[in-house]
C-alpha cells in the first residue's frame, strides 16, 4: 500500500560542494520528499556554493552576513520558502551564529512542523552552552556529528531518545573507485583544504621548505584549496629556491580531478585545525600528519597516533619538518598507516551512511512531533 512522504526542509548556509553526494543519497530516501534551501556564496568565503545540482532539490537565496566569513548570518528567505512548501518537517543549523536558527524554529513548530536540529553539539570552548540545552531539549529531534557530542548533551539533561549520530563524510564510495594502491616509493605531500588562519597552511610551506634538502630532488608539495591566506602562500612559494617544487592549485571539488595527487602523495597535513580533510585523505589510504593541539573539528577522533596518523607539536615548523622527513624515511610503517587509514574510513564513512541516520533523525523527529 502506497504511503504519504514526509515533506522535509533542510536550511543550509551554503551548500559545499562536499556535501552534495550526501543530499543525492538522502534524496533518494522512498520515505522522504526533500528540498534543500541554501544561502549563495558570500564574498570572502573561501567555500562555494553549487548552483543547481542534480539530482537535489533546492532553492537558492542571498545570505545577510555580518563579519568575516558568516560570523553571524541570517536568511530571513526560509520563512517565505516554508509558507511556499509547506513541509512535515524542518531541519534547521544548530548554531547560534546563524540567526535563523534563533528566531524561526518554534514559528515553524506551532505551525505543524517538526523541528530537527544538525549540528557539531557543544565544543570544548563554547561559551554559549544554554543555547544548544535548550534547542535540543525542547526539539523533536538533533544530528551530531559525533558520539562525543551526543554524550555530552545526555549528561545535560537531553533525553537520549532524541540525539542522533551521523559522521560527516564525503563521496567514499566514488573514491574507492580512484584509489590506487599505495607504494613505498610515493614521494609527494598533499594538503587539501580552505586556505585561512585556521588551516596554518604556510607553516606546512615553511616546513616543506625547511625540510628539501632531507626529503630529496624529487619531493613536492601540493596545495589544494582558496581562501585569504593564498596570495601569502604564493609569495612564499616564489621567493623560494625550491619553488619549482610546489603546487598551489586552487580549489578542486571533482575527485576524479583529486584524485591523482592523492594517488601520489606518500603523506597529507593538516597543519593547522582537522576538519573532514582527514576522513578525506584517509578514504584514498593516505596517511596525515596533523597538530597535536588546534581547534580541531570532531573528524580528528578518526585520527589514531600510531595507527593512521602523526602528530606534532602545534605551531613548530621545525617540528613538522622533521617529521615531514621522518615518515618519507619509514615506508614499511606508512604502509601499515595507509591500510589501517583505508580501512577505517571505508568501514565508518560514506555519504549513503550519513544519508541514512539522517533520515531516521528527521522520522524519528516527525514521529515525536505528532505524538504530541
Amino acid at each position: 500500500m502506497a504511503t504519504n512522504k514526509i515533506k522535509v526542509l533542510i536550511q543550509q548556509p551554503i551548500l559545499p560542494p562536499y556535501r552534495l553526494a550526501t543530499f543525492r543519497a538522502l534524496s533518494q530516501d522512498p520515505r522522504l520528499d526533500v528540498t534543500i534551501a541554501y544561502g549563495t556564496t558570500t564574498k570572502g568565503m573561501p567555500l562555494e556554493s553549487i548552483e543547481n545540482p542534480e539530482g537535489i532539490k533546492t532553492i537558492s537565496f542571498p545570505n545577510i552576513a555580518f563579519g568575516h566569513q558568516l560570523a553571524i548570518n541570517i536568511q530571513p528567505k526560509i520563512l517565505a520558502i516554508f509558507h511556499q512548501l509547506r513541509p512535515d518537517a524542518v531541519v534547521l543549523e544548530l548554531n547560534p551564529r546563524n540567526i535563523t536558527s534563533v528566531i524561526f524554529p518554534k514559528f515553524f513548530r506551532r505551525k505543524g512542523a517538526s523541528i530537527t536540529f544538525w549540528g557539531h553539539g557543544i565544543r570544548p570552548k563554547e561559551r554559549i552552552k544554554s543555547f544548544y540545552i535548550k534547542q535540543t531539549k525542547w526539539s523533536d529531534s538533533t544530528i551530531l556529528y559525533y558520539p562525543q557530542g551526543k554524550e555530552e548533551l545526555i549528561k545535560l539533561g537531553v533525553p537520549a531518545e532524541k540525539l542522533f549520530v551521523a559522521w560527516n563524510s564525503i563521496e567514499t564510495e566514488e573514491i574507492a573507485t580512484l584509489a590506487e594502491p599505495y607504494t613505498a616509493d610515493r614521494n609527494e605531500i598533499v594538503t587539501v583544504c580552505r586556505l585561512t588562519p585556521l588551516k596554518k597552511v604556510p607553516l606546512l610551506l615553511n616546513a616543506f621548505l625547511y625540510a628539501t634538502e632531507h626529503l630529496g630532488l624529487d619531493a613536492k608539495l601540493t596545495i589544494i584549496g582558496d581562501g585569504p591566506e593564498r596570495a601569502i602562500l604564493e609569495k612564499l612559494r616564489n621567493s623560494s629556491p625550491h619553488k619549482d617544487r610546489v603546487n598551489i592549485l586552487g580549489p578542486l571539488w571533482k575527485q576524479t580531478d583529486i584524485a591523482p595527487y592523492f594517488n601520489r602523495a606518500y603523506i597529507s597535513v593538516s597543519a593547522g585545525q582537522v576538519g573532514l580533510n582527514a576522513i578525506h585523505c584517509m578514504a584514498y589510504g593516505v596517511p596525515m600528519i596533523c597538530a597535536d593541539n588546534e581547534p580541531h573539528s570532531p573528524e580528528i577522533m578518526a585520527l589514531k597516533e600510531g595507527e593512521n596518523a602523526y602528530f606534532f607539536p602545534a605551531n613548530s615548523v621545525e617540528a613538522l619538518a622533521q617529521k615531514l622527513v621522518d615518515t618519507k624515511n619509514n615506508p614499511h610503517q606508512r604502509i601499515e598507516f595507509s591500510k589501517n587509514a583505508y580501512d577505517y574510513t571505508h568501514a565508518n564513512f560514506s555519504a549513503q551512511k550519513m544519508a541514512n541516520n539522517i533520515a531516521e533523525a528527521i522520522i524519528a523527529g516527525y514521529q515525536n512531533r505528532n505524538k504530541k
